[in-house]
Formats: C-alpha cells, structure tokens, sequence
C-alpha cells in the first residue's frame, strides 16, 4: 500500500467511522454511504492533507476508491 493510499483511507476511515482494513481500492463511494455532505467535507480534507484540490466530479458516488487515488497520484505529480 502506498503512503498516499495510507493517508487517504486514514483520512476516509476517520471521517465515516470505519476501520482503515475495510476500504478497499475497488469500493464506490456510495457503497460507503458518502452523501454529497461528507463529499464535500472529504474534498476539504484531502486538500487540507495532501494540498491538492479534488472538486465534486472527481468525488461523485460512482467513482471507486481506486479511482480517487490515480486523480490524486495525477494531481500530487503535477505538484512535484
């Protein structure tokens, strides 16, 4: 697992309160329950900790969790 991986399902496991080992790569965020409030909140705290910003589109429920992590890999390499 990489450290963008570690601190993004740390990041997700605190803020709907479940243990990290239960996110995998391939769950939807709305197999995780994430309504467009705790989206929301989890785009601000993804810029917060990682200092890249990652709008609605790139966080709709359809996408999986594997998905979130390429757009930040993407944005976190464009930044370097």
């Amino acid at each position: 697992m990489s450290s963008v991986q570690n601190r993004f399902f740390g990041l997700l496991a605190n803020k709907i309160g479940i243990e990290t080992a239960a996110l995998v790569p391939d769950a939807t965020l709305e197999s995780l329950d994430l309504d467009s409030l705790l989206l929301i909140e989890l785009s601000v705290a993804v810029e917060k900790e990682f200092g890249v910003v990652v709008d609605e589109t790139e966080l709709s429920v359809e996408r999986t969790l594997g998905d979130v992590l390429a757009t930040l890999d993407e944005k976190l390499a464009v930044q370097a």
